[in-house]
Parts: C-alpha cells; sequence; structure tokens
C-alpha cells in the first residue's frame, strides 16, 4: 500500500510544522524530466518539480522512488533512470550524491532530524555525474576508452548503468572468477579496456604509451572511489578554502526551511583541486560533450609511480579530503572541529556556554580580546589510588579551545582544538545563567504566565541535570515574563509608535497623551503622566445604542509604577456592559478625573447643558469634577458603597433593608415611608442618610432620561473584574489587554445576536415576561383623553396616560419599559378593537433587537506587531513616571470593604473580624477577660451593646 502523498509545485506548505514532534518524518521534491548543465555552476535545466509528502525514513527504499516515477508515468518510456540528492545547505556542482541503495539511503536519513525537505535530481537514460562512484554501493562500472588525437594522453571515463546496486569491495574479490562471462567490471578489465589498454599481472611504476592496467589497480581503483566518495561530502568551511566560483545566496535560498547559518562556507579550500574542475584534468574539447564530466586519471596512479609531481599532487588531495571527511563526521559527534567559523565571537562564546552547560563542564575564558578568545576546563580532576599524596600538583584537564580572527578575516575561526575531558562532571554550571534558563521557557511562560516557579525549577533541573536555586528560577522567569510582555520601562518610549499603529487601523480614534511639565523646553524626553483612549468603534457604537448612561470607576495597577485605569461603561440594550473608554493616570483625584471626563466629553459633544446620566462611587474627586464640567447631568450614586459606610456605624439587616427601601422607591411617597420607619429604629441613622440628597441614590427622585432605574454601579465593577489579569503588565502590554478584550467581546456578543429571533433583546423579553404575569391580576378602566385607572390586589392602584406614556408609579417612565399596569391598559385597549398593537411595540427603542445589532456592528480593527510599526514624527521620547518606592511589600490586592470583610468565612465559622468584643467581667467593649484590668462598666449587666455577646454577668474587676 502506498503511504505517501504527491501533491503538485503550487501546493506549498510548513513542513518542518507539518512533521513537528516525527523525527523521521520527510518529504522529497523530486525533478525529474530535465537535465543538469556542463560544470562548474551546474543548474537542472527543462524539468517539473513534483512534492511528494508523508515519507518515513525508517521504511523509505530506492524502489519507493521507482514506484513514484511509474505514478509520474515514466514507466512506458522504457530508458533507465538515475537517481540523486542533494545534500541540504550544499549545491548542485559538489552537493550532489548518489541514491541507488540502502546505504546510500542510510547517508540520506542523516539530515531527516533537521532537514524535512530533500531535492532529488532524476537523470533520464544517462548520467552525467560521478556521484554513483562516491556511492558506498554502486552499480555496475564500463571503463571504455575515449578516442583521442596522438598529441592527447589517453583519458578513462566512467559508464553508469542503473542497476542494483552491489558491494564494490565484494564485487572486485570475484572480478577474477567471472572474467571469462561477464564483460561488466565482474570480468578481468582487459575485455573492457581493448586492444590499446594492456593489462599485465602487475603495474608498471607509470602509465607509459599503452596505459599498462594490471590488476593491482583494482584496489586503486576501490581506494580512490571511497576517497571521492569522502571528498564529495566536503563542507563549505575550510579555513584554507578561496573558491571564487561558489556562492550562495542566503536571502534566496529555495528550500527555506531549518537554515542553519551556522554551516555556511564550511570547509571550501583553496587549495584543493576538485574533481571535474581541477586545472589538471585533461579533457579533449574536440570530442569530449560538454554535459559529461572527466576524471583525472593522474589521480589514479599507483604510489609506486616514478611521477613525483603525479604522486605527490594525488597524495595532497587524498589528505584533504580525509581532513574534510574528518571534519564532516565531527558535524555530527562533535559541536567543535578545526577550521569551523563564527560570525561573531557572540556567537562562539554563547556556543561554548551552551556545550558547557549540555556536558556539565566548568569551562572558564582564559583568553578574551579583539582577536583570540581561548576556553579552558576549570574541572575538578579526581585522584585515586594508595600512592596520590597531598601535595601533589592540581592536574589541569587538557580540554582547550581557541578562536581567533584578524583584521582582514570576517569569521572567527576555531584554531585549537583538544575535546578530551580529564575531569569530572559538576551540577553547578556558572554559564547557567538566569538569562540562559529565561530562552529555554519563553514559550512555556508565554502560554501559562501563571505557572509555579517549583514547577519551572523542577523541570529545568531535569532537562540540564544542574542544580538551580528559587530565586534563579524566580529570575528566569521575571526575565521570560520582560521577553513575552515587553518591558516597563522599555515600553514607554515605543508608546508613541503604539499610538500611532491604534490610530492608524482604528479610524475616528482618540488618543490623548499628558506628560509632567518641563523646565527645560529643548528636552528630549518628556515624563509620562497620562493617556486617554477612546476607539472609534466604541464611539460610534454608544451612539447607536441611544442610551445616555455612563458608569465611572477606576482600578489601581499592579507593576512598578502605581496608577489608576480610570474607565466609562455604559449600558446596551440587553443590560450588559459596554465601555467607551479608559485612561491610565497617575491617581483618582479632581485633577485626573477632570481631565478625564474633558476627554471624554469632547468625543461625545457634551457641554455644559448636557443632560447625561452618570453613575459613581462617592470618591470626591469624581463628583467635583462631574460638579465642575457638567452641571446639568444626573449623577447617581452607587448604593452598595453608601452601604458600606453605613455598615462603619450602624450594622445589622434592618438598617440594610430599610436602605434598600428607600433606594429602590419609585415614587416619593414611598420614599418618605421608608425614611421614617429608619427614624424610629435609629435616629442618628437616619440624619446621617438624610445628608445625602435623595436625588442621587433614590429612584423616586430619578429622572428618566437614562431609560434605567441602575442603582448600582456593578456595570463599572465588573469591567474591572476582566482586567484583573491586565494589571500587573508594562504600559502597552496592559493597553493592548483592555483592547484585546473588546475586540473580542464585540464579536462573542454578535455572535449571541445573530441566535435571538425575538423583537426584543432576551433580557427585555424576560422582563417583559414577568411584568405580563403580573398584569394578569390588575384591571384597567378608561376614563377619557387616553387616561385609565388600573387597580390591582393589595389595593395597589394607579393612574396610565397612554398618550405621554406614563404611569403614577413611575417604572414606565424610570426604564422605558411598560410597567404592570401600563400591560393592563393594553390590553383592555385592544378589547376595544383598538389598534395599539402588542406590549412589545410599547418598549422603548433601546431595548430593541434591531437597535442591539447596531450597536455592535462596529468591528476594532487588530493591529501590527510592534516590528511594523510606524515610527513616530514626534521630536520627544516618552520615559516612565517616577517612582516613589513604599515601605513594606507591594500589595497587589485591593483593599475590602467593611461588608466583605464581615462576611469572610474561616474554616466552617463566621469570621469574627471587625466584632466588638465585650468583657465578660466588666461589660465594657473593646477587651475581653483576659486583658480586663477592672474598667468602670458602661453598660447594664446583660446588654452586651452593638455587636456584643450579650454574656456578661455584671461583675466588676
Amino acid at each position: 500500500m502506498v503511504s505517501w502523498h504527491i501533491r503538485g509545485e503550487m501546493d506549498e506548505i510548513d513542513v518542518d510544522q507539518s512533521y513537528a514532534g516525527h523525527p523521521t518524518m520527510f518529504s522529497i521534491r523530486m525533478h525529474h524530466g530535465g537535465e543538469f548543465t556542463s560544470f562548474p555552476g551546474r543548474k537542472y535545466i527543462r524539468g517539473k518539480k513534483t512534492f511528494v509528502d508523508l515519507l518515513d525514513i525508517d521504511t523509505f527504499s530506492v524502489h519507493d522512488i521507482d514506484e513514484m516515477m511509474e505514478d509520474l508515468g515514466y514507466a512506458s518510456i522504457g530508458k533507465p533512470l538515475y537517481y540523486h540528492f542533494q545534500r541540504p545547505l550544499g549545491d548542485l556542482d559538489f552537493g550532489l550524491f548518489a541514491l541507488a541503495s540502502d546505504e546510500d539511503v542510510r547517508y540520506l536519513g542523516s539530515f531527516v532530524a533537521k532537514h524535512k525537505l530533500i531535492e532529488v535530481y532524476i537523470e533520464h537514460d544517462k548520467t552525467t555525474l560521478h556521484t554513483y562512484l562516491m556511492s558506498p554501493t554502486h552499480s555496475k562500472v564500463r571503463i571504455t576508452e575515449i578516442t583521442e588525437p596522438p598529441s592527447c594522453s589517453k583519458t578513462l571515463f566512467l559508464e553508469w548503468h542503473s542497476t542494483p546496486a552491489v558491494d564494490l569491495e565484494d564485487d572486485m574479490d570475484h572480478m577474477e572468477k567471472e572474467s571469462g562471462n561477464d564483460p561488466t567490471p565482474t570480468g578481468h578489465l582487459e575485455k573492457d579496456l581493448g586492444n590499446d589498454a594492456t593489462v599485465t599481472d602487475h603495474m608498471e611504476n607509470d602509465l607509459g604509451n599503452d596505459a599498462t592496467l594490471t590488476d593491482h589497480m583494482e584496489n586503486d581503483l576501490v581506494n580512490d572511489a571511497n576517497d571521492f566518495g569522502k571528498f564529495g561530502e566536503l563542507e563549505s568551511d575550510n579555513d584554507e578554502s578561496d573558491d571564487s566560483d561558489f556562492f550562495v545566496d542566503i536571502e534566496n535560498i529555495l528550500d527555506d526551511i531549518n537554515v542553519d547559518m551556522q554551516d555556511f562556507e564550511m570547509n571550501i579550500d583553496k587549495d584543493v583541486e576538485w574533481v571535474g574542475g581541477s586545472s589538471n584534468t585533461v579533457v579533449d574539447e574536440g570530442t569530449q560533450d560538454e554535459a559529461l564530466e572527466v576524471i583525472n586519471t593522474d589521480f589514479l596512479a599507483s604510489d609506486s609511480s616514478s611521477d613525483e609531481g603525479i604522486n605527490g599532487q594525488r597524495k595532497k588531495s587524498i589528505r584533504a579530503i580525509q581532513r574534510a571527511h574528518e571534519n564532516d563526521e565531527a558535524l555530527v559527534s562533535e559541536p567543535f572541529y578545526i577550521f569551523q567559523k563564527f560570525g561573531s565571537a557572540k556567537e562562539f562564546k554563547d556556543k561554548v556556554k551552551l556545550h558547557a552547560i549540555e556536558t556539565r563542564r566548568e569551562l572558564a575564558l582564559e583568553k578574551n580580546d579583539k582577536n583570540r578568545v581561548r576556553w579552558v576546563c576549570k574541572g575538578t580532576i579526581p585522584k585515586l589510588g594508595p600512592n596520590v599524596e597531598v601535595n601533589d600538583e592540581e592536574e589541569i584537564c587538557p580540554w582547550v579551545l581557541l578562536a581567533s580572527k584578524w583584521k582582514k578575516d570576517v569569521n572567527w575561526t576555531v584554531k585549537t582544538y583538544n575535546k578530551v575531558h580529564k575531569c569530572l562532571q559538576t551540577r553547578t554550571v556558572k554559564a547557567c545563567t538566569y538569562k540562559f534558563l529565561s530562552s529555554k521557557i519563553v514559550e512555556q511562560v508565554e502560554s501559562n504566565p501563571t505557572v509555579p516557579i517549583r514547577a519551572l525549577q523542577e523541570q529545568l533541573q531535569r532537562r540540564f541535570k544542574v542544580d538551580l536555586s528559587r530565586m534563579k528560577t524566580f529570575r528566569a522567569k521575571s526575565e521570560a515574563l520582560n521577553l513575552v510582555q515587553g518591558d516597563f520601562v522599555t515600553q514607554y518610549s515605543l508608546l508613541r509608535d503604539y499610538i500611532v499603529e491604534l490610530q492608524t487601523r482604528n479610524p475616528d480614534t482618540t488618543v490623548r497623551v499628558d506628560v509632567e511639565s518641563e523646565g527645560n523646553p529643548h528636552s528630549e524626553t518628556r515624563t509620562f503622566r497620562r493617556i486617554y483612549i477612546c476607539l472609534g468603534a466604541l464611539k460610534k457604537g454608544f451612539a447607536a445604542g441611544k442610551r445616555d448612561f455612563l458608569g465611572f470607576d477606576g482600578a489601581f495597577m499592579k507593576g512598578p509604577f502605581p496608577g489608576q485605569i480610570l474607565s466609562a461603561v455604559g449600558l446596551d440594550g440587553n443590560n450588559g456592559t459596554y465601555p467607551l473608554a479608559y485612561a491610565v493616570v497617575e491617581t483618582e483625584n479632581i485633577s485626573s478625573w477632570t481631565w478625564f471626563l474633558s476627554c471624554l466629553g469632547e468625543d461625545l459633544g457634551l457641554n455644559t447643558n448636557s443632560n447625561f446620566t452618570f453613575i459613581t462611587d462617592r470618591q470626591k474627586g469624581i463628583l467635583n469634577a462631574i460638579a465642575d464640567l457638567f452641571p446639568c447631568a444626573e449623577n447617581r450614586y452607587c448604593v452598595r458603597h453608601i452601604r458600606d459606610n453605613m455598615r462603619k456605624q450602624w450594622r445589622g439587616k434592618p438598617f440594610e433593608d430599610l436602605l434598600w427601601t428607600c433606594a429602590t422607591a419609585t415614587h416619593v411617597q414611598q420614599f418618605n415611608k421608608g425614611m421614617e420607619e429608619l427614624k424610629k429604629l435609629n435616629k442618628d441613622c437616619y440624619e446621617w442618610l438624610k445628608k445625602i440628597p435623595p436625588q442621587h441614590w433614590s429612584r423616586s427622585h430619578f429622572t428618566g432620561r437614562a431609560h434605567s432605574d441602575v442603582i448600582l454601579n456593578n456595570l463599572c465593577e465588573t469591567f474591572n473584574g476582566k482586567l484583573n489579569e491586565g494589571r500587573d503588565k508594562p504600559i502597552i502590554t496592559c493597553l493592548e489587554f483592555i483592547r484585546e478584550y473588546l475586540m473580542k467581546k464585540i464579536v462573542n456578543v454578535e455572535k449571541a445576536i445573530g441566535k435571538c429571533t425575538g423583537p426584543l433583546t432576551p433580557t427585555a423579553m424576560q422582563t417583559l415576561e414577568n411584568i405580563k404575569k403580573k398584569a394578569e391580576d390588575y384591571r384597567s378602566v378608561f376614563c377619557g383623553n387616553g387616561k385609565y385607572q388600573v387597580s390591582g390586589p393589595w389595593m395597589d392602584q394607579c393612574a396610565v396616560d397612554v398618550v405621554q406614556q406614563t404611569c403614577s408609579c413611575r417604572k414606565w417612565e424610570l426604564t422605558g419599559m411598560p410597567c404592570k399596569h401600563a400591560v393592563a391598559t393594553i390590553w383592555e385597549m385592544r378589547k376595544n378593537s383598538k389598534d395599539v398593537g402588542i406590549p412589545e411595540t410599547w418598549v422603548h427603542e433601546v431595548y430593541w433587537l434591531k437597535t442591539w445589532k447596531q450597536m455592535y456592528s462596529f468591528k476594532i480593527e487588530p493591529i501590527n506587531g510592534r516590528s511594523m510599526w510606524e515610527k513616530s514624527v514626534c521630536p520627544t521620547t516618552l520615559v516612565p513616571p517616577k517612582h516613589h518606592v513604599t515601605i513594606g511589600r507591594p500589595k497587589k490586592k485591593r483593599r475590602k470593604s467593611a461588608y466583605e470583610i464581615d462576611d469572610m468565612v474561616k474554616g466552617n465559622s463566621a469570621s469574627r473580624i471587625l466584632q466588638s468584643v465585650t468583657c465578660s467581667k466588666c461589660n465594657n467593649i473593646g477587651h475581653n477577660a483576659r486583658s480586663c484590668k477592672g474598667q468602670k462598666a458602661s453598660a447594664p449587666s446583660g446588654s452586651g451593646g452593638p455587636g456584643g455577646s450579650g454574656k456578661g454577668k455584671g461583675k466588676a474587676g
């Protein structure tokens, strides 16, 4: 069964991403139907490309390529095919290798772990390359003499046939046995060399005129074939290389997956004369095919040759080949080797430090200047045995590594390397710093910023097998967070670029930055103070919602630069939060709130005569700012904050119930009744609450301009709760956290809107259904002029005016939704055959589904990453605000109110925090019997007092 998948050239995919976690899987790009140009600068022309995916190197073989070629339509041609693969990061001149046997496949498999896309080239009918000679097991060879003019020496070329590969050395062992039956190299070479090539039993010292060959040449052929195989594996980073014809266009490499630039220009030695490119290669231009490579037979001469020039040249080339092959093997087994190149001293040092950590060796710098960097091993060498004396000189570990660079050099080159260690491994490596560890946990911290320190510590210790302290792990995580989120100080200098990008991507967005006053007007820096942001989409959506209602609140920042996040949050038709604007200021005071409200007023077109409705807490800064900027606006106070202030002096459910009764009363008579009951309960509490004007906290004194009877600022509390995870981040990261939350919120609400079918929003529909159930118990009587009298149980009777759309209970006026009295009236009107419609048609348009949909039709646009931001033209750079470190550990949790503390539960019992303690001896409040010093009783025995236990015995100390 065929397990691979063939796809076209245009269907590009990321194979590294596709094969992540599968080290044996790979893909090949087959170049077929074309041919190679001549050497040097070889190219594959007039061919096609086909991708084959889902290959496994453990089961891959040459027969698989045969089946692929059959699938591509080459089975019926009947011509032989020659397969070559290109070594990753190599070129077509020296990077091609045969793909004809299992040994070739195993060699290809050594690259699969790091390079998931392998280039395979197909030659049709005949081959012009010498790659099959370098294969450990190759096809059969036929050596033929090329007819040349008398003036030219005889030259041999190798013609390859695509037959199953066999081991060359084993083949040579039985060549003599089959010399009479097989015209191929499995027999004697005499039959193939013809009359002019006389083969004798012993090889002469030189080639002579007749190119005399003997059976000893078989061994030379085998050895040289292996040498050429090693030579073909030459890397491009040799220090002696100066081949001007070898170029690699780094920016336009077609195989751009997992490009390791450390392998760039490795082992290109200018003193090595390349096969096919040597000046000594004899080529008859009159008879030699341009596409055919000719191998210089001088390299095949025996060591016993009397020609010292030829023999010396051959030995020199073989030594270069062996040295390059050793470096090639070092790539797999060793991280360093002679003539290894590095782009900079930092790159070299970083790799040595990584090697020290991976091998757990104590490597140290012995020389570090502009031209040389020398590393030595300072590890401990054990002294064992009975004859070891204490005063013996301490033995030094022989490991040493030197890289140098001179003025004319571009790269740093390894000149000295001794890889032998005699010391012991250690679990305390100085190179394992917190910065190194931070680079290894960036992805994990990015996906889970709250990962525990102990979990990271155990994970890193198992990974690198070194000892790590908890503090080093903490610093590593902090550094990783800085890499992910950005540095707190650096982001202030990028804030202006962020503003440009935000306004470019989101039109009609308002961003204002306020800085501290600078004494020197020519200074290039300005100290950050405040920033205000109102996104254009939110501005349009709020206007489409048709509800002039906003809540204001602040939440503190948790980073090294303390501040406050001020927010303005509105209500949508489904009674959900709709954030409009946000700002980061230094603190909550009159100045910051005035600046924030001024910016918001300009965006919304508000002035001193605007009739907006605001809801806030009783913080003095915002109250004074609203009174100064918008004196005609309705400012509501959050009743929960009033309740928290009341609990400081008057606790108990009766106080809270009466406060809630007065706050929820919809008409003045009901409000006054509740205040009178509070006065009977506690006059002091009544006087305290009376000082707060009722138009700020009671529905009975509200206007109906906002079409909402909200008396709690939960909308801002909800929004602040969503920002909790972003308030401890740097300035830009914090602002981006808020923007992304708003962007996702709009999309999620729009999905919910798409599932709704009614004329009203889901919350409005549910509220109206509850009103209808209550309206069933009411009876409406027409009184003329569009007025009705509606009566129900418990002597509840109200007057409804359908022309003005009001009811004496004032709920219709406050909320914009018909109350139970109005619904009963609408039903009565329908009985008289009047075209009045259903109760849903009498609901204010802020609750319509159409209005809700229009409100969320404006989307927040995404922005680019930091690397794509346009530079700001502002001549000054922002710097962080001045930060004064406070005494003690910085607090990240907000201060809890008395109500929250009083309701705390510890274990299985209620908390007694802020509860008054009454002494059982003297009945005084504030201490217990253990700390009683005989104070005079201030209350009758057993009275206890507010919050007391009431168990006093009335005894004086």
